[in-house]
C-alpha cells in the first residue's frame, strides 16, 4: 500500500486492538461516585421499554440518576445476595443496594453497535439520557441515566402532524416537537448566555447574542404571515431589526448579503424582557394555528406544511449556530448546559481508548450510480391537484437546494474510514509555519487544548476527536497525505454506505455536548458507525443545479450564497437535531470560515 493510500485514522493492521487485563479503574471510580446511583436495577433487554424506563426512573432515581443493567441474554439467575426480585404488573426486574460494579476490560463500548444503539433509542424515547454507558460483559451493559430538560428521541418514534388523527408518514412537526425544541432553545439562550454577554459578539463575523434571541421568533412570525396572512405580532418594528442575520465574506467583511439593519448602540436595542414577551406571543400564534388545523377551521395545505417544517428546522439550525459561536467563550463567559451531567473526561477518555481502531485498509467505493436530493419543489405547493390531505401529510418537505432528485455517476475512489483527528492535524500543523491554529483549539499555559462547552480539555482527552476547522485547512492536510477532500457525491456515497445515523447510535441530536472518537471502519461491524458527531466538508461549491426552484418563503436562502465561496457540507454534528440528519439536507459554509463544527475525511483517486 502506498503512502497516499494509507488511512489517516488507522492505528494498526488488526481490526481489534489488544486489551489490557487490568480493570477500567477510571470508569469504575466514576460509577461509584456518591452523587451517582447506588441502587441500580437489572432487567432483560426484551423488557427494557420506554414506559418501564420511565417508571423505574420515577421510582428509584432518588439522587437524580438511575443505574440500569440491561442483559441481552440471561445465562443464570441473579444472585439473591446482591439482587432482590421486584414485581411489576407486566414484568419483573431486580434491584440491588450492594451492587459491586465489575467492569469488562475486554468488551469495548461502541454506541453504534446494534445492541447498544437499540438501548440508546429506548433511553431517549423515555425522555432520558445516558451519562455513561459501559459493558459489564458481552451480554450486560450498565447505563447511568439522567432526566435533562430536553431529549431528542428517535425519529421513528415521532408522529408527523396530521389533522383529525390521520396517520402521517411525512415530516410535518407536531406541537410536541416544537415544545421540545423550545426547551432546547430556551436552555441555550437563557441559561448558557450570562446577562453581560447579551450585547457581546463571540464571533466578529456574526451579530451579538441578543440578536438571535429576537431573530428566531421574528422569522417564525414573518413566515406565518407570509403563509396564512395576518399582521405582524407586536411590536411590529421587530421585523426590521431581527429579520435576517449576517454571513459576510471572511476575506472581505464589508461584503454581505441583504440583512437587517440593527441598532449601533446597546441602549437602542430592545430589552431582553420585551423580546421574550414577543417570543411568547409568536409561540401562541403558532399553537393557535395548530388548533385551527386540528379543528378543521383552517385546511392544511402544502404551503402551511412547508412553513411549519422550514421554521422548525430553521430554529434547529440556529441552536447549533449559536452554540458554535458560544463555544468561543466557553470558560470565559459561556456557561455549560445546566441539567446535563458534566462529563467525567477521565472516565470517558479511558473508555474511548478501548474503541477498536479502523481497518488499516481504506474503504473502496464506486463506481456507482447515486441519487442526490428528492422531489419536493415549492413551485408545486399551489397546485390544487397536489393539495389533497394524503399528499400533504405524507410528504417529506425540505429546503429548496434539496430538490429535485438528481442522478449522478460516482467514479471509483478510496476513503479514510474516519475524519482527520485533532492529533493528526496537530502533527501537520506543527510542521507548518504558515497555518493558523484552528479556532476549535486554544492555548492555555503553553498547552494546546480543545474547546468544549464545558471549557478546555487536553489533547489526551480530545486527540481522537475529529478536528474542526476550515475547508482550506483540511484540504491542505489532505494534500500533504497524497489525497484530497471528497466531492459531494463521493461523501454522500460513503455516508449512505457506512454512516448509521441517529437511530444507529451516532453522536448527534445532543446525545452528548461534545464530539467523540469515530467508530466507522470496525471490521466486526462491517465498517458501519459514526464519524464522532461532526458535519463534513466537500470540495463541491454550493451552487445552482438543474431544476432548483428558489424558495419564496425564505427569499435568498440558497441563492444568496451561490457565490463561489461556500462549499457543501454533509452529515450532522452532536448539536444537530435528528430531523436535520435527513440524507438530502445540504448545509453550506464559506471555505475559509473556521468556526462551525465541520471536519473532513481524506479520499484518494484510483
Amino acid at each position: 500500500m502506498s503512502t497516499s493510500e494509507s488511512s489517516s485514522s488507522s492505528k494498526g493492521s488488526s481490526p481489534l486492538p489488544s486489551r489490557s487485563a487490568s480493570p477500567l479503574s477510571d470508569v469504575s471510580s466514576f460509577i461509584h461516585n456518591p452523587l451517582l446511583p447506588t441502587t441500580p436495577v437489572l432487567l432483560k433487554a426484551s423488557d427494557f421499554q420506554p414506559s418501564l424506563a420511565v417508571l423505574l426512573f420515577d421510582k428509584h432515581a432518588e439522587t437524580g440518576y438511575l443505574g440500569v443493567v440491561v442483559e441481552d441474554q440471561s445465562t443464570e439467575e441473579p444472585s439473591p445476595e446482591v439482587w432482590s426480585l421486584q414485581e411489576h404488573p407486566t414484568t419483573t426486574y431486580h434491584l440491588s443496594t450492594n451492587f459491586n460494579t465489575s467492569l469488562s476490560s475486554s468488551t469495548p463500548y461502541i454506541s453504534t453497535s446494534k445492541q447498544h444503539a437499540t438501548q440508546l433509542n429506548t433511553i431517549s424515547s423515555a425522555g432520558l439520557r445516558s451519562v455513561l454507558s459501559t459493558p459489564l460483559s458481552d451480554v450486560q451493559t450498565f447505563h447511568v441515566l439522567e432526566r435533562p430538560s430536553f431529549v431528542f428521541g428517535p425519529l421513528s418514534s415521532q408522529k408527523g402532524f396530521s389533522p383529525n388523527s390521520l396517520i402521517s408518514r411525512g415530516n410535518i412537526p407536531c406541537p410536541e416537537e416544537w415544545k421540545n425544541l423550545w426547551k432546547a432553545w430556551d436552555l441555550v439562550t437563557l441559561q448558557m448566555i450570562p446577562e453581560e454577554m447579551l450585547h457581546q459578539k463571540p464571533i466578529d463575523l456574526r451579530h451579538k447574542c441578543l440578536f438571535y434571541i429576537g431573530h428566531i421568533p421574528t422569522f417564525l412570525d414573518m413566515l406565518l404571515s407570509k403563509s396564512i396572512g395576518g399582521s405582524p405580532t407586536e411590536p411590529a418594528f421587530f421585523w426590521k431589526i431581527f429579520e435576517r442575520g449576517i454571513d459576510p465574506h471572511v476575506d472581505d467583511p464589508t461584503h454581505c448579503h441583504n440583512h437587517s439593519e440593527v441598532p449601533e448602540k446597546d441602549e437602542d436595542w430592545p430589552t431582553l424582557n420585551s423580546i421574550l414577551a414577543f417570543r411568547d406571543r409568536v409561540r401562541k400564534r403558532l399553537l393557535d394555528l395548530y388548533a385551527e388545523l386540528e379543528s378543521g377551521q383552517r385546511p392544511l395545505t402544502r404551503n402551511i406544511a412547508r412553513t411549519l417544517v422550514m421554521t422548525l428546522e430553521h430554529e434547529g439550525f440556529h441552536i447549533e449556530t449559536l452554540l458554535y459561536m458560544l463555544i468561543q467563550r466557553a470558560g470565559t463567559g459561556t456557561l455549560p448546559p445546566p441539567g446535563f451531567h458534566t462529563p467525567d473526561w477521565t472516565a470517558l477518555s479511558e473508555q474511548w481508548s478501548h474503541v477498536p481502531p479502523a481497518s488499516s485498509t481504506p474503504a473502496t467505493l464506486g463506481p456507482a450510480i447515486l441519487t442526490l436530493g428528492h422531489d419536493d419543489s415549492e413551485a408545486d405547493d399551489q397546485d390544487p391537484l397536489l393539495n389533497g390531505i394524503d399528499d400533504v401529510v405524507n410528504r417529506t418537505y425540505g429546503w429548496d437546494n434539496e430538490s429535485p432528485a438528481r442522478v449522478v455517476e460516482v467514479g471509483a475512489f478510496k476513503a479514510d474510514w474516519r475524519p482527520i483527528t485533532n492529533d493528526e492535524y496537530m502533527a501537520f500543523w506543527k510542521s507548518s509555519t504558515e497555518k493558523e491554529m484552528p479556532k476549535s483549539w486554544v492555548e492555555e499555559d503553553g498547552e494546546i487544548k480543545v474547546r468544549t462547552l464545558y471549557g478546555y480539555v487536553p489533547m489526551s482527552v480530545a486527540g481522537d476527536w475529529p478536528v474542526l476547522t476550515s475547508y482550506d485547512d483540511l484540504e491542505a492536510y489532505a494534500k500533504s497525505k497524497g489525497g484530497r477532500l471528497p466531492t459531494e457525491p463521493e461523501l454522500r456515497l460513503f455516508l449512505d454506505t457506512y454512516d448509521v445515523g441517529h437511530e444507529g447510535g451516532a453522536n448527534i441530536g445532543f446525545r452528548n455536548w461534545h464530539p467523540m472518537p469515530a467508530t466507522t471502519g470496525i471490521e466486526s461491524l462491517d465498517g458501519r458507525g459514526s464519524n464522532g458527531g461532526v458535519w463534513e466538508w466537500t470540495s463541491t461549491p454550493f451552487d445552482d443545479h438543474e431544476g432548483l426552484v428558489p424558495t419564496n418563503l425564505f427569499t435568498g436562502y440558497s441563492t444568496d450564497f451561490f457565490d463561489g465561496k461556500h462549499h457543501v457540507v454533509l452529515g450532522a454534528s452532536y448539536a444537530t437535531i435528528p430531523r436535520l440528519g435527513r440524507k438530502t439536507v445540504r448545509n453550506f459554509y464559506q471555505h475559509n470560515y473556521p468556526y462551525p463544527w465541520v471536519g473532513a475525511r481524506v479520499v484518494y483517486d484510483l
